[in-house]
């Protein structure tokens, strides 16, 4: 039974390094809040995730905004109502307080979110909140841990 499971562990942590390091890509995703002032439609889901080695890329479609987090900036990664909580945390805490930085933040559902709190490159706290469908947020977050090397907190 240990063999068996030590195995699968095993298989999953090459399975993940393979995706991490030549990069995968999901473009089903809404931005639902967080720091970044981008203007979105909540039912849009053309969010594109971009994870290398190397680099986190985040790119919204209708506005051009693009944001690059390296793996070593990342602080902590949730999911769930965990990952509603932490990006609200920071959204409260930063400085800068607008409409569009709590957009999307109070409400509560089952919806499968992936947070990703960080600092920015001068130092200040920032965080991503977005939404993923059911069939690729598990994928995303195992990708996400490996390249930070950050557990998940309130992993499914």
């Amino acid at each position: 039974m240990r063999r068996t499971a030590a195995n699968i562990v095993l298989l999953a942590l090459s399975w993940t390094q393979l995706f991490a390091s030549e990069g995968s890509t999901w473009n089903r995703l809404r931005y639902a809040g967080g720091t970044v002032q981008v203007k979105v439609n909540p039912y849009d889901y053309n969010t594109t995730l971009k994870v290398s080695s190397d680099e986190i890329t985040l790119s919204f479609t209708h506005s051009k905004t693009m944001l690059h987090i390296k793996p070593d900036q990342v602080t902590s990664l949730s999911y769930g109502q965990e990952a509603h909580r932490r990006v609200a945390d920071v959204v409260a805490l930063s400085v800068v307080l607008s409409p569009l930085a709590l957009f999307g933040l109070l409400h509560v559902s089952k919806d499968h979110f992936i947070g990703i709190v960080y600092h920015t490159e001068d130092g200040k706290p920032a965080a991503v909140l977005l939404e993923a469908d059911k069939t690729n947020y598990w994928l995303i977050l195992q990708v996400l841990k490996g390249i930070t090397g950050k557990p998940v907190d309130k992993a499914p």
